[in-house]
């Protein structure tokens, strides 16, 4: 094959290479493509898929690490290594007003070390303490935290602030603990309340926020000998404060939801064809209605982020298709005033050969004449036959464009449905599962929180195919998946994993919470009955949960999830194993 010079042509060619290979048209796919047919080393190499995964294990714990790690994404995205590399930098720096605060964590955790907590020994705080220290001390970030983790689960005893309560209103202690030291541990965490719990909730209201940390310094300086009463008067007039600047944001968060559900109307209704944005629509309306929830906002930035990345593409051979097809166009045209131009010119020699034969007075005048009509008229053949000819092709070529640029804008309109959700359930396919996944395993680990994965198959459903034929079938996996959809809360996930297998994503969610959760869904299906042929057909389905242990991979957890789900459909069917 010729090589090719005209970056239309090769940009057509790594479209056709990408269709005929039957690989996914993404950007690293065309770009590969691409610097082959141009036999075109590939030195500016930008491994976005690799910085995405180190983006996703940032640590966002505190504002300022949220922000940076924000950023990081940000400049990954638009794949230039400036931005990465200013990025990178922010990262590395430290500034002293982030570091871990690490005098008042020491001071809290010798208090409550000290301090005597009901069902605590001494014993037990060294344990969990050395545990703590061996586990994380090669990560400061992570022994502050988990530190700070560790005082406040003694702060939080149950039965230590029971005992402060009893104290507090003067009633016998069930403990051995001395009422005063009861009382100054409910001040202790009242007072770390205050300093950096509702300070972090309203650090939009700085009279506020001073106004905790003054009430906070108070308490610092507050002898177990002096009355609370002042202090008390305080803190309720504090608290009616907080409710109203509560309701405040309620009404501001209402009102702008209310907006953007507004502009996202009108932006339906100014668009007269709105085929390529009615999916962004629809998604943005869902996410802003009802309570607004940071997994769902995440998940709708990312795949608006998908979305806008494959429809500029396609634009873009829309594009290019557009501009062939007029390039044919104006050479249809050219060709035509050509043609016009012969046929004048044939005109204009046979009205010459008309006065020469009027004017001639013998016969061999006539004969060049003869043969000058016979001339033209044959040039006039050719032109005529080779026009034919070349607007047969253009013709051709017009049509092939019309076809291309048919396809890319129904590509375009199924864009935004499509991009990672499974076409006929509505849920996550494959690709979105992926995402879903990664995400919630690194945010549990940044949270150390729990996070279970399920999965769950279809008791036969074979013969539910065999029997009422393929789209009963299909209808079959649609309803299940609106039931589990219904039943799940906002935070949870579910993917379709391939043919009747789904994949359920819990975060938060410890063992006994994921049994539970597939326990109430296979409640729900005994309660919706589906419909098949006018008959009522129980759907059942057996499962497997497992927990993702710490540093366990993603696939080990869904194997285990899988060899339960088995021993479920070998136990009986229509049962949720713990893996």
């Amino acid at each position: 094959m010729a090589e090719m010079s005209n970056p239309s042509e090769i940009a057509r060619e790594a479209l056709r290479r990408l269709a005929m290979s039957r690989i996914p048209p993404t950007p690293d796919n065309y770009r590969a493509f691409y610097l082959q047919i141009t036999k075109t080393p590939d030195e500016d190499g930008f491994p976005e898929k690799s910085l995405k995964a180190i983006a996703a294990a940032l640590p966002r714990h505190v504002p300022e690490a949220a922000r940076r790690a924000q950023d990081f994404e940000q400049a990954v995205a638009t794949r230039q290594w400036a931005r990465v590399n200013q990025a990178i930098l922010a990262l590395a720096a430290r500034p002293e007003e982030n570091r871990p605060a690490w005098g008042g964590l020491i001071r809290d955790l010798v208090t409550q070390y000290a301090l005597h907590h009901a069902g605590l020994t001494p014993a037990r705080k060294r344990e969990a303490l050395e545990h703590v220290l061996e586990a994380s001390n090669t990560n400061p970030d992570l022994l502050h935290r988990r530190l700070m983790g560790l005082a406040r689960s003694w702060s939080a005893t149950p039965t230590a602030l029971a005992a402060a309560a009893s104290a507090s209103t003067g009633e016998a202690s069930q403990t051995d603990a001395p009422p005063s030291q009861d009382l100054a541990e409910l001040v202790s965490l009242l007072r770390a309340l205050l300093r950096d719990g509702v300070p972090a909730l309203i650090e939009d209201s700085p009279s506020l926020v001073e106004e905790a940390r003054g009430l906070s310094e108070q308490l610092t300086q507050w002898d177990s000998s002096e009355s609370l009463e002042p202090f008390y008067k305080k803190m309720m007039a504090f608290t009616h404060k907080l409710e109203w600047l509560g309701e405040d944001q309620r009404s501001v968060r209402i009102a702008l939801q209310g907006l953007l559900q507004l502009i996202i109307q009108n932006i339906g209704q100014l668009v007269l064809d709105n085929k390529w944005l009615s999916g962004q629509l629809a998604m943005l309306s869902e996410a802003f209605t009802g309570h607004l929830d940071v997994r769902v906002l995440d998940e709708v930035e990312r795949r608006l982020k998908d979305v806008i990345d494959k429809q500029g593409q396609l634009k873009q051979g829309l594009t290019e298709a557009q501009l062939r097809l007029k390039a044919m166009l104006a050479g249809f045209l050219d060709r035509l005033s050509a043609f016009a131009e012969s046929t004048d010119e044939y005109h204009v020699a046979l009205g010459e050969c008309a006065e020469q034969i009027a004017q001639a007075e013998d016969i061999g005048e006539l004969s060049e004449v003869i043969d000058k009509i016979v001339r033209e008229t044959r040039i006039v053949q050719e032109t005529t036959a080779a026009s034919r000819k070349d607007l047969d092709d253009l013709r051709t070529q017009v049509d092939q464009a019309n076809v291309e640029i048919s396809r890319l804008q129904q590509e375009l309109a199924l864009t935004s449905q499509q991009v990672r959700h499974d076409p006929l359930t509505g849920t996550l396919n494959r690709k979105g599962l992926d995402e879903v996944i990664s995400r919630e395993i690194a945010r549990a680990r940044r949270r150390e929180s729990p996070i279970c994965l399920s999965l769950l198959d279809i008791d036969n459903f074979k013969a539910l195919n065999d029997t009422f034929g393929h789209q009963v079938g299909d209808n079959a996996l649609v309803h299940l998946a609106a039931v589990i959809k219904e039943s799940l809360r906002p935070q949870d996930s579910v993917g379709r994993y391939g043919g009747e297998e789904f994949i359920l994503v819990l975060p938060d969610t410890e063992i006994e919470g994921g049994l539970t959760v597939l326990t109430r869904l296979q409640r729900e299906l005994t309660r919706k009955f589906f419909l098949a042929d006018s008959r009522k057909i129980l759907i059942t389905f057996s499962a497997g949960v497992a927990q993702l242990a710490i540093e366990e991979e993603c696939q080990s957890a869904l194997d285990r999830a899988d060899k339960a789900m088995y021993a479920a459909k070998r136990a009986g069917k229509n049962r949720v194993f713990a893996a």
